[in-house]
């Protein structure tokens, strides 16, 4: 019997090819891939295990999480779907995956026999067990039309690209033309961008530079592969009196680029800035010499674009290392990790084996996420260092190997790490790498809640970052500054903090630094109770998780959208992202990412009123990555667990959660969450019916949540302390508190809740009814909180 060929949206999937297209057009995917695709529609008519997945297409049922996941993201990815919109493939919490979207089926009308499996992306080792039988695996093979593949280019001296300088210095027309094919469609959009002339400060000696440095930078653009307007066009449309540059140039070019160069205590600056309608990339650079700082700006810039730099045949050993070296930093910081990748792998092997390069090597697998082999990397790079070798060299490698080992979640060795590197780099004169250690200490610091040693860190690494003019290292200072004022309760400090974090890396396209201010700053919103704020930074989220290469990035964002939904009371959408979590994520290296996930769902639970639900996620949260991590977390996952028993009427359980709660918080000296613990046991004594104790426990937790200038906290305290001060007849206390509430009653379904009971209690029915009508909007898929039993 012949095998069907399937049709869905603007796909064609022939099984027994083993190929995919989309409007006629293959898509490249590896053969994994495209067998996972096939055994899902195959059985769309049921969810498939993830243990049948995996041994349907690689034969084993011991395929790590991480391949299968893989798949099915790119899946994802190349049928316009999301983890988020799920209308194509739909997670099965705790499970795996069913095949959702409808599907046409067409028999052949000439079966044919089955083609042997061409090599597409990468190696595969397994095929869809079905109608085909096994195929060998295919060697790997890049995409050619992926245009994310760096593609070789012809090598270029040195000497050519300073004579090209010359000459156009001299004011003949030079190179970077645009074909332009006569019979194009003249009304079709503009794809090259024009390299504007440089703006120069300097003496007259170097006005040469305004032209000549205006074309090595579209020259290099050119040679990465990106479509630049002629140089001698940009100059003549330039030197047109007649209207703005940008209009003038809007017919041929979609976007420009400007350039200053200025001169000043024997460095030259080059500032490069490209923009296209309101989106911009800017880079800067310094040397001593102009060429070299412009060739840096330039490299930075492709690198920002997704492309590898052009490789050039440099006679200088020690200027092609730095080259290299350079440009590795510059794509990972950009968050390229596979530029970064690409250009260490093509990098000769002398060049590979010297310290400089083997540092690079060790950061690039820290930015890919992959901190073990960070750490083993450094530590075998400062095994191998001479002791005569220059202390910048060490420090940097302390502060990589201390970096690996504080993301591994070794405070002890991470803090021997960067203490070692602040002594080496004031013996050596670093202040970058001076910088990069207080940072790292500041961060153990804080971790332990000392968070003035932390601030005491900061302060001293913003200094010797701002005394460099480095913009990259000034954001990182105001990243930890923003994230230590939240531990100190003080989120409307960190949002304006964060802010300027916030602009100076998405100007920079530092992505990997853009995760965690984004997951900061939407974590400032919401305790500040602008929800609206909140999902426009989530939204920003989304953008930047379907770029960044480092999976555990990615599950950070996707946890920072989820807490942004249960605060929206968009439940569904934040247990899609977190069950995307749990799935995706590795259990033995992401506990306390998995754990924070498993706190959320159970704060989600307990406000739809699963009750068991909230209690098992919550005990699968409270675990020990969780505790050394994020302490305010965990305690929070304890109150959801005593609180989701006493509903459930499970008492003596509930006692005994908040007696833990209590005993850890008091042996805990460094322990910010008091009020936490407080709140807990007002639940307990109001659940026994000890009304006075259960009052008390209220009041005490009442008063730090009022100088901690964090509404939601205020909130979680307020709204039940209103509600039992009224059913003690305490009419008058119940108003007092209320107050410092009310003002959130038109955005908050807590605030809106306690207004409609003031209300009552005072004998205003027809305003308690439409603040109750108020809260119901505003709570969402959150029913829970409408009922008058829950605080």
């Amino acid at each position: 019997m012949a095998t069907p060929v399937y049709r869905f949206g603007r796909f064609r999937l022939d099984p027994r090819a083993r190929e995919l297209l989309e409007d006629g057009v293959r898509v490249d995917l590896p053969l994994a891939t495209i067998d996972c695709l096939v055994y899902l529609i195959r059985h769309r008519d049921r969810p498939i295990g993830r243990d049948e997945l995996a041994s349907a297409v690689w034969g084993r049922v011991d395929v790590s999480e991480a391949s299968l996941n893989h798949a099915v993201m790119r899946l994802r990815r190349h049928l316009g779907d999301t983890g988020n919109e799920q209308r194509v493939i739909r997670t099965v919490p705790r499970h795996g995956y069913r095949w959702v979207l409808d599907v046409e089926e067409e028999l052949p009308v000439e079966a044919s026999a089955p083609r042997p499996k061409e090599a597409i992306g990468e190696a595969d080792d397994g095929a869809v067990a079905g109608d085909d039988a096994p195929l060998a695996a295919a060697a790997p093979q890049a995409a050619a039309s992926d245009p994310a593949t760096p593609r070789p280019r012809p090598r270029r001296g040195l000497v050519s690209a300073l004579l090209a300088l010359l000459v156009i210095g001299l004011g003949v027309a030079v190179t970077s033309f645009v074909n332009v094919r006569k019979d194009a469609d003249v009304a079709a959009a503009p794809v090259a961008t024009a390299v504007l002339p440089v703006e120069v400060d300097a003496g007259a000696e170097w006005a040469w530079l305004r032209f000549g440095l205006m074309d090595l930078v579209a020259s290099q653009l050119q040679r990465a592969g990106l479509a630049v307007v002629a140089s001698e066009v940009v100059v003549a449309v330039t030197a047109s009196p007649d209207g703005d540059v940008a209009t003038r140039l809007a017919p041929i070019a979609a976007g420009t680029v400007r350039a200053s160069a200025s001169f000043a205590n024997g460095q030259w600056r080059v500032h490069l800035e490209r923009r296209v309608g309101e989106a911009s990339l800017v880079v800067d650079t310094r040397d001593a010499d102009p060429v070299r700082a412009t060739r840096a700006a330039a490299d930075e810039l492709v690198i920002k674009l997704g492309r590898a730099p052009p490789q050039d045949a440099v006679d200088d050993e020690t200027l092609a290392r730095e080259t290299l070296r350079r440009r590795i930093s510059a794509a990972v910081l950009a968050g390229q990790v596979d530029v970064a990748r690409h250009l260490l792998e093509a990098a000769p092997p002398a060049l590979r084996t010297h310290p400089d390069i083997a540092l690079s090597e060790a950061s690039l697998a820290f930015f890919a996420g992959d901190y073990d082999a960070s750490r083993a990397l450094a530590e075998r790079l400062l095994a191998s260092l001479p002791a005569d070798a220059p202390p910048a060299l060490r420090a940097r490698a302390w502060t990589t190997l201390g970096a690996a080992q504080f993301r591994l979640w070794r405070l002890d060795d991470a803090q021997r790490s960067y203490t070692n590197a602040l002594a080496l780099a004031a013996d050596g004169a670093d202040a970058g790498a001076q910088a990069r250690a207080h940072i790292g200490l500041g961060g153990i610091a804080s971790q332990r809640m000392r968070l003035e040693d932390a601030a005491d860190h900061y302060g001293r690494a913003r200094t010797l970052h701002a005394m460099r003019d480095d913009a990259f290292g000034v954001a990182a200072v105001d990243l930890n500054l923003g994230m230590n004022a939240l531990q100190r309760g003080q989120p409307a400090q960190a949002l304006v903090v964060l802010r300027g974090a916030d602009t100076r890396f998405a100007t920079l396209h530092a992505d990997d630094a853009l995760t965690a201010t984004l997951a900061a700053r939407a974590d400032a919103e919401v305790q500040l109770l602008d929800i609206d704020a909140a999902r426009a930074t989530a939204s920003r989220m989304l953008d930047l998780e379907r770029r960044v290469q480092n999976p555990r990035q990615r599950g950070d964002l996707m946890l920072a959208r989820a807490q942004v939904a249960v605060a929206a009371g968009r439940l569904d959408e934040a247990d899609g992202l977190l069950s995307q979590i749990l799935d995706a994520s590795d259990p033995d290296h992401d506990g306390a990412l998995r754990a924070s996930a498993e706190g959320v769902l159970a704060a989600s639970a307990l406000l739809r009123g699963r009750d068991e639900s909230a209690a098992e996620f919550a005990a699968a949260a409270h675990v020990p990555d969780l505790l050394s991590r994020h302490r305010g977390d965990y305690a929070r996952a304890w109150l959801v667990r005593s609180r989701a028993l006493q509903r459930l009427g499970r008492t003596t359980e509930a006692a005994a959660e908040v007696a833990g709660l209590r005993a850890w918080a008091d042996a805990d000296a460094a322990h910010a969450e008091a009020w936490i613990t407080a709140l807990a046991e007002a639940f307990q004594a109001e659940h026994e019916g000890r009304r006075n104790d259960a009052l008390a426990r209220y009041a005490e937790a009442f008063q730090p949540v009022l100088a901690r200038e964090a509404p939601e906290a205020l909130l979680m305290v307020a709204e039940p302390y209103v509600r039992l001060l009224i059913a003690a007849n305490r009419v008058d206390d119940a108003v007092s508190v209320n107050g410092r509430i009310a003002g959130y009653a038109d955005h908050d379904a807590r605030a809106a809740l306690s207004a409609a009971r003031i209300y009552a209690a005072l004998g205003n029915a027809p305003a308690a009814a439409q603040a109750r009508d108020r809260a119901t909007t505003l709570a969402g898929e959150r029913t829970a909180l409408l009922d008058d039993a829950l605080p």
